[in-house]
Formats: structure tokens, C-alpha cells, sequence
């Protein structure tokens, strides 16, 4: 039998959900997304739960985003928003978890992958961890929210020169502009996450479920710009410049764009 994509480990009132693909850099595919899904599902249904921590498993990747082989092969406009809904809904509902959730980012959180981190309440960094969103550089934009959600984090010029270089910054800069919440020595983003973690068991559930409710209310009246945004990846995705940054990935050079 293979090994689960997604792994959970109970630790008192904190549950630990890892992305287990390490050998593909953490990617979410929909059989990923869809265990996740189920994950959250069951955390949202449990009372006892004081605190949610997602990571990746080894040292290399927090998780690099989709899974760029499997989403090469669509083709249509109506299948790749099927695909892309559904990842889009499984982040809402992390973000909507009455609990607080953490991301302990262990290595790379790159596009989907720094999309995924926005999702979540906290993000504690390690040192030597990067993060970034290089999807100008692919013809593309976040396809999961992530604009909506970063700008809010930041500051609109913060998340403009992040979105419009693509460049990945390291954990002193993620903590500097506000991206990240705590930086944590080299291997020992785990830990500080569950230290944090610990900081919610004497508080009440449903206070901080109203809170968080509260919280995520005041920021997201965003149903007009998550409908452009949805629109606007569609139709940059089937893209000659994409599909020139599709090819140049898989032959390792540099993509030349031509604004077409």
C-alpha cells in the first residue's frame, strides 16, 4: 500500500497535518486537495481541537503549490476551474476552521504553496525557508485567492513588488513586511509552531471561533474580486506566454514572453 499524501498526528488538543510528496516537492493535486478536504472536514467537526499546524514533510519544501505535470494536461477553460474551485474551496475552508491554524514552514512555500500559508492564521518561517509567488513569471496570476488574501497582510505596495518581480524572499524579509509571524531556527519550525499552538489551550473555543469569524469578516467582503480573479486565471492559463513558461520549465531555460 502507498503512503498517505497527507499525514495527521494528534499532539494533546493540536492536530499536525503534513503534505506528504516530498519527492515532488510538496504539489497539491486534486487527490491531495481532496484529502485535505477531508482533513479539515473532521477538524471543523472537532470540539476538543484547540489548534490546527500544517507543514511539509522533510527539510527541502513547505509545498511548492500544484502540481504543475498533472495540470499541464487540461485543457479547457470549464476543466481547469473544476479542478481549481476545488482547491479554491479547500482553502476557504481552512481559513474558516473555528481554531487557529498554523503554517510551520519548513522550506520552500512557492506560488500555491505561499497561497497555501496565506490560508492559515500564523506562518513561522525557519531560517533558510523561502517564500514567494512567481506566477509573473509563468503568464500567469495566484489562482487560489491569494491576492485577496496577501493584500490585506501586507499593504498594497508590499504585495505589489512580491507579485510583480516574483522573486522568493527569506524568512528576515517574510517577518519584516509582515509575511510571516515568527522566524524559527533552521528545523525547528514544527516546534515553534506547537509552542504557539500551546498558547490557545487555556483560552475559550467558541470565543476564539467567534473571533476568528469576526476577524476574517472584516477583511473578506471580496466576492467581486475573487470572481475576477477566477476569470482572469482562467484565461491567462490558456495563454501562449503560459504555455512558452510551461515548455521553458520543462527544458530548464528561461521563458520568452511575448505578451501574447
Amino acid at each position: 500500500m502507498s503512503e498517505a499524501l497527507v499525514l495527521t498526528e494528534r499532539q494533546g488538543d493540536c492536530l499536525i497535518v503534513r503534505l506528504n510528496r516530498p519527492q515532488d516537492g510538496n504539489a497539491i493535486n486534486l487527490a491531495v486537495a481532496q484529502s485535505l478536504a477531508a482533513i479539515i472536514e473532521t477538524c471543523r467537526k472537532d470540539s476538543s481541537l484547540r489548534a490546527v499546524i500544517l507543514t511539509g514533510t522533510g527539510n527541502k519544501f513547505f509545498c511548492t503549490g500544484g502540481d504543475v505535470k498533472a495540470y499541464a494536461k487540461i485543457e479547457t477553460e470549464d476543466a481547469l476551474n473544476e479542478v481549481f474551485d476545488t482547491i479554491r474551496t479547500l482553502l476557504d475552508a481552512l481559513e474558516q476552521l473555528p481554531c487557529p491554524v498554523i503554517a510551520a514552514i519548513n522550506g520552500y512555500a512557492i506560488g500555491g504553496g505561499a497561497e497555501l500559508s496565506l490560508a492559515c492564521d500564523f506562518r513561522v518561517i525557519e531560517q533558510g525557508a523561502q517564500i514567494g509567488f512567481p506566477q509573473s513569471r509563468l503568464g500567469i496570476l495566484p489562482g487560489w485567492n491569494g491576492i485577496s488574501r496577501l493584500v490585506p497582510l501586507v499593504g498594497r505596495a508590499a504585495a505589489a513588488k512580491l507579485l510583480f518581480d516574483g522573486r522568493r524572499i527569506d524568512a528576515a524579509q517574510a517577518l519584516a513586511i509582515g509575511l510571516a509571524t515568527e522566524v524559527a531556527p533552521a528545523g525547528e519550525s514544527l516546534s515553534v509552531a506547537l509552542k504557539l499552538a500551546q498558547t490557545f489551550s487555556g483560552t475559550a473555543p467558541l470565543s476564539i471561533a467567534a473571533i476568528k469569524a469576526e476577524l476574517n469578516a472584516v477583511t473578506q467582503n471580496l466576492g467581486d474580486v475573487r470572481a475576477q480573479s477566477r476569470q482572469a486565471f482562467a484565461k491567462l492559463w490558456f495563454t501562449a506566454d503560459h504555455k512558452e513558461a510551461e515548455q521553458a520549465f520543462a527544458e530548464k531555460r528561461l521563458p520568452s514572453f511575448k505578451g501574447l
